[in-house]
């Protein structure tokens, strides 16, 4: 196994961070599991076993962040690696969005990630093979329409991992660009908006490549963390679908 074995990872309750935390936690490593749920964080940290503890916190807000990595490096004794998979996603067109979800998604998929980076790495500068992995979206070339929103946030945190690459040449920063993957993303979505848009992308084009399972990103993640894949870019979108008829 790699020297890797401390992980924090942010935003573990539900898809692709709760597969990450669990399989992690299912290969010995020992990590921090942050989500703002409790219950669903006491369910990953269960799932994840006896090397895996749950923190409450909510990355957006400053306090709260440093707290969190201070306690995650408490418990774990140090710090090695940083998987930020905190991530929101509202459906609706650009006219429709407020100032505050606007505000939302920026906060949870760009601030977030910056401050647990921000206050992660005096304590990674101490690991002996320090990494952090951001996900991001295949969609920021493309964004789906009615998920404007998300594909300019996730453009943004491709700009914070260039300018980390930069500022912090010592620090090996992944971006894992997601693609179609069944989360729970789409859970408090308005069925009928919801119905209208899967039209409009099934049409356009938008949806052919195939959907992956959370633990099928999970795993490239781990790969990564694992020393087993080199890459500084993990492709997690899927093959394309090729209709039968």
């Amino acid at each position: 196994m790699t020297t890797r074995t401390r992980v924090l990872v942010v935003g573990g309750s539900s898809g692709i961070g709760r597969s990450v935390a669990v399989s992690l936690g299912r290969r010995g490593y020992s990590i921090a599991v942050v989500a703002r749920r409790g219950d669903a964080l006491a369910d990953t940290v269960t799932a994840a076993g006896s090397t895996a503890i749950g923190l409450v916190g909510d990355a957006t807000d400053g306090d709260q962040c440093r707290t969190m990595v201070e306690d995650a490096v408490g418990a774990l004794g140090g710090l090695d690696a940083v998987v930020y998979a905190a991530g929101a996603s509202p459906l609706g067109s650009v006219a429709d969005t407020s100032a505050a979800t606007w505000s939302d998604v920026l906060s949870t998929n760009v601030v977030g990630a910056a401050l647990t980076i921000s206050a992660a790495l005096v304590h990674l500068r101490a690991s002996p093979d320090p990494m952090c992995a951001l996900l991001t979206s295949h969609s920021v070339n493309r964004p789906w329409p009615g998920l404007v929103p998300y594909a300019a946030s996730k453009a943004a945190l491709d700009g914070l991992i260039t300018g980390l690459r930069a500022e912090e040449p010592w620090l090996r920063v992944v971006r894992v660009v997601v693609g179609p993957t069944a989360t729970s993303f789409a859970d408090g979505w308005d069925p009928a908006v919801a119905g209208q848009y899967f039209e409009r992308w099934a049409a356009e084009g938008y949806l052919d490549r195939a959907v992956l399972e959370p633990d099928d990103v999970a795993a490239r993640i781990v790969a990564a963390l694992d020393g087993s894949d080199p890459w500084s870019e993990v492709d997690a979108v899927g093959d394309q679908e090729h209709p039968s008829t």
